[in-house]
């Protein structure tokens, strides 16, 4: 899979280069009139880059909308000019303090409305910034005042143009075909994993298990991120070929298929993980005909079509059941659940997000939408006009880059503002010597100056995937190069590259202000606020299975929706802590805890899968039976113990001062928090808050009682032991599931109650 990502990043780079050539080509040696048109290169680079580097993986439907992106942004700020000019005439605009003050209104104006893409935005941002410096830079004696916009318009038409024949060449990279390798790679990392489960069930000791499940984790890392890829591939579709919305019903239940399979081989992983000896005593042949199913749905073959009776053809005996043997049946019931429609596990659970989707966007305030839309324009507008402002009076000539810089930094949602603009500048000075030391190379060779572009546009092209610089980096470090190598007439190389690095910083300075005016709230204070929100999600979910086990003919669909809320908020848990941890430390202010809040990452993923099994296990167990009152006991009890050790953590959250915590605390006779950083009480160190891991264990040993009272009444009858088989699997699933959801539950508490 690695050569594989290697390989299509390398092709990437090739077309990225490609694209970089023709707009370099066009502008150097193109006929004269095309020349005349496209005054404006630079921007034509950067209108490449854009729709190359800031994409992950572009195909030819992402480069066509991005081209109706470009073009949307072309008109707008077309007549955005025109009203200004024809308002307040170009001479007006040609003073210095009133251009910084005429592209803080248009930018206001194009970021305000919420149904333009941030790629809309930012060639919108920078084609204002072009227009206006150019008549502070002329003083608004501009010759032919209507064509200042077409020649801006002509050079962003190139660089998309560019950008769409570098796609389609030499043959087309198109969204079906990159879909169509993702399943295979996704395929294929599914089954290395069903020979990994083999290989841990068979494993001789605890410790070789343990190194197995690890690698199947770092598998099932990689089995994610290749499902956003297809997800990401298959919206691309309508761009390419408009009669998939006819399509429509097929493609979504593959994608709900790949989905499904996830799923159960995530539940599979969480069985394995919480076995606790091996071997597990199932024999090779056995595990064969068992993982035939998943092995047959994996692989796109039909599996074959079994019988009521053959379907399960194992009854445990009451002596074999107890707590250790609930995770080999949880894993039989998942291998059982490949037999059927696979892709029904979670079509209840999407069709009942489609409806609290609807239900959300209707239910959310035009106010509250219309706030964050003027936030973010009010951003945009005071970053964009204090880095024009500076830029004109530092170097009114080479006033363009600090607005430019901004222009392509700019982001609708939250970012680790320092370490982009770190990233930044770093990729500009780089891109700035290496465009230097190529100029000194080739200084007797001019006309072949822009030859060494295709290397460093592929280099740019994997440092956009490195951690040290990413994709703000290996953008600003391919214009730095293309500014000084792609163009003529700018005068000395060096005196243009340190001017252009000094504009790029004071544009950097002016959006780090910008970002700290209007969101001055640090990513790891949300984090912690998020965290909050992934607990209330917890207990509401716990709360709908106690509902659930209470009210049998009660609908499910509360439960699915307290689930896909509870993933929402784990999602975000995680986007915010991987920025703060991406953030520089600064003194006085607590730091996140890394290794903690990656724990109770997993441990949240956990829970919101299993409260989906868990929905699965009582609907199958619909009815009335003798456990219902048992499992309901458990089940409340716990809910009470976790609702008041969540409210006693919110309480603690609100304790400013580090005394006042330690006094809280110690009343609460509960060991410090894991954000206080300081060495817990010994008299309290064996003192739990809220609920225990012997909670989880009482009702495993409970429910295995149960299982035992269920598998001793059944009867002869061949009939009724198949029922009494699928009932027994079910419950022991359901039990297992239970009995996990309160460990993890227990494990985030602790997490954060107590020190790792």
């Amino acid at each position: 899979m690695r050569d594989t990502t290697c390989l299509e990043r390398l092709s990437l780079a090739l077309r990225t280069a490609l694209a970089c050539l023709i707009v370099s080509l066009t502008t150097l040696y193109g006929p004269k009139p095309l020349k005349n048109l496209a005054t404006f290169p630079a921007f034509s680079y950067l209108t490449t880059i854009l729709i190359w580097l800031s994409d992950a993986e572009p195909t030819y439907g992402e480069v066509l909308k991005c081209c109706v992106d470009v073009s949307y942004a072309t008109f707008q700020t077309a007549a955005i000019v025109l009203v200004s000019v024809l308002v307040v005439g170009p001479a007006s605009l040609g003073i210095s303090l009133v251009a910084p003050v005429a592209v803080a209104v248009a930018s206001f104006i194009v970021a305000f409305p919420a149904s333009t893409s941030l790629l809309t935005k930012r060639i919108a941002f920078g084609q204002i910034v072009l227009v206006y410096v150019t008549f502070a830079v002329f003083n608004g004696e501009v010759a032919h005042v209507f064509m200042l916009p077409v020649h801006v318009a002509a050079s962003t038409a190139l660089g998309a143009i560019a950008s769409l024949l570098a796609v389609l060449l030499p043959f087309p990279r198109l969204a079906h075909s990159q879909m169509t390798k993702g399943c295979k790679l996704y395929a294929e990392n599914a089954l290395e994993r069903l020979n990994l489960f083999v290989e841990v069930i068979m494993a001789r000791d605890n410790t070789t298990a343990q190194v197995l499940i690890a690698k199947a984790a770092s598998l099932s890392s990689a089995a994610r991120h290749t499902l956003k890829s297809i997800k990401i591939h298959h919206e691309r579709l309508a761009w390419e070929r408009p009669d998939t919305r006819f399509l429509k019903k097929k493609q979504n239940h593959q994608g709900e298929k790949l989905q499904a399979t996830e799923f159960l081989m995530r539940g599979m992983e969480i069985a394995l993980g919480s076995c606790s000896s091996f071997p597990l005593g199932m024999s090779r042949d056995e595990l064969t005909n068992l993982l035939e199913a998943p092995r047959a749905h994996i692989a796109h073959e039909s599996a074959p079509t079994l019988k009521p009776e053959d379907k399960l053809t194992w009854l445990p005996e009451a002596g074999s059941l107890s707590t250790t043997s609930l995770p080999v049946y949880f894993f039989r019931y998942c291998v059982e659940l490949f037999r059927g429609d696979v892709s029904s596990v979670r079509q209840d659970s999407k069709r009942v997000d489609e409806l609290s989707t609807s239900k959300t966007v209707l239910d959310v305030l035009s106010v509250w939408m219309a706030r964050e839309r003027f936030v973010f324009a009010f951003k945009c507008s005071i970053s964009l006009g204090l880095a024009v402002l500076f830029g004109i009076l530092y170097n009114k000539k080479n006033g363009y880059w600090s607005g430019l810089t901004v222009a392509i930094s700019l982001v609708s949602g939250r970012q680790a503002t320092l370490t982009v603009a770190n990233s930044r500048l770093q990729g500009t000075a780089m891109g700035s010597v290496y465009g230097l030391l190529c100029c000194a190379v080739f200084q007797r060779l001019e006309e072949f100056r822009f030859l060494p572009l295709l290397p460093w546009i592929a280099i740019t092209v994997f440092m956009r995937h490195s951690k040290v610089y990413g994709q703000p980096g290996g953008v600003t470090s391919a214009i730095a190069a293309l500014l000084i190598l792609g163009r003529r007439n700018y005068g000395a190389p060096t005196d243009f590259a340190i001017t252009r690095i000094v504009e790029a910083s004071i544009g950097l300075l002016c959006f780090v202000l910008g970002e700290v005016l209007v969101t001055p709230a640090r990513a790891s204070t949300l984090a912690r606020a998020e965290l909050k929100h992934c607990l209330d999600a917890v207990l509401d979910c716990i709360g709908s299975l106690v509902l659930c086990s209470e009210q049998k003919n009660m609908p499910l669909s509360d439960l699915r929706s307290k689930q896909e809320k509870l993933n929402s908020h784990v999602e975000a848990l995680e986007r915010l802590t991987s920025e703060a941890l991406r953030e520089p430390n600064v003194p006085f202010l607590k730091p996140l805890k890394a290794v903690s809040y990656k724990k109770v990452l997993v441990s949240l993923s956990k829970v919101s899968d299993l409260c989906l099994y868990v929905c699965d296990g009582l609907t199958n167990l619909s009815g009335a039976h003798p456990w219902d009152q048992a499992i309901t006991h458990d089940l409340k009890a716990f809910q009470e113990k976790l609702h008041s050790s969540v409210k006693c953590l919110e309480e603690m959250a609100c304790t400013k001062t580090q005394a006042r915590l330690q006094k809280e605390l110690q009343k609460r006779k509960i060991c410090h928090d894991v954000e206080a950083g300081t060495a817990s009480n010994d008299n309290y160190s064996n003192m739990e808050m809220g609920p225990s891991q012997d909670d989880a264990e009482r009702f495993s040993v409970s429910f295995v009682k149960l299982l035992k009272e269920v598998t001793e009444k059944t009867s002869g009858s061949t009939a009724e032991e198949v029922v009494k088989s699928e009932t027994t699997l079910c419950l022991s699933s359901l039990g297992f599931c239970i009995s996990r959801l309160m460990q993890e539950t227990v494990c985030i508490m602790t997490e954060i109650t107590h020190t790792t």
